[in-house]
């Protein structure tokens, strides 16, 4: 079952300040929106909660510890990041953990892949950061760089978990 994990952050590892995004780059929402489209997407509460909606053309998955939650309507909530990737990557479906870092830091030893967009800047006064996953054993298969888009120069990057 293919996990891959999907972010943008900064050269500090900031993903998120204030519950939302540190910046505006619409060149990484497209490429986030067409590399998802189609698959499942798994998130943490926090993260549903800094957008409150579905995302279209994909299964909403949100991971809950209140047993109460409800989400949107449109969204299937999970209360175990394990079954949730068990289920929506079942049968050799493709699915997405987009945060937040909780989230990515569990998923990680699962990860075959992970898509970073990499925003050329420090956010100190950014309070979610993801952590500097260790990325021995894996391989850089494609960097993009890309201008600055608003206000930032960024790059893709994807890692490749080495297979044995």
């Amino acid at each position: 079952m293919p996990i891959h994990l999907i972010y943008a952050r900064s050269l500090d590892h900031c993903i998120g300040r204030d519950g939302g995004l540190p910046w505006r780059l619409p060149a990484d929402f497209r490429h986030f929106k067409r590399t998802t489209l189609g698959h499942p997407i798994v998130m943490g509460r926090k993260t549903y909660g800094d957008h409150q909606s579905v995302l279209p053309g994909r299964t909403n998955v949100v991971l809950s510890r209140d047993p109460g939650f409800r989400g949107a309507d449109g969204i299937v909530v999970r209360h175990d990041l394990e079954a949730a990737l068990d289920e929506y990557g079942a049968g050799g479906r493709l699915a997405f953990v987009i945060g937040g870092a909780g989230v990515f830091s569990a998923a990680f030893p699962r990860a075959e892949a992970v898509i970073e967009t990499i925003v050329r800047t420090e956010v100190p006064e950014g309070d979610v950061r993801v952590e500097a996953f260790d990325f021995a054993g894996w391989r850089s298969e494609k960097i993009l760089e890309h201008g600055a888009d608003e206000r930032h120069a960024f790059a893709f990057e994807v890692w490749e978990r080495k297979r044995p």
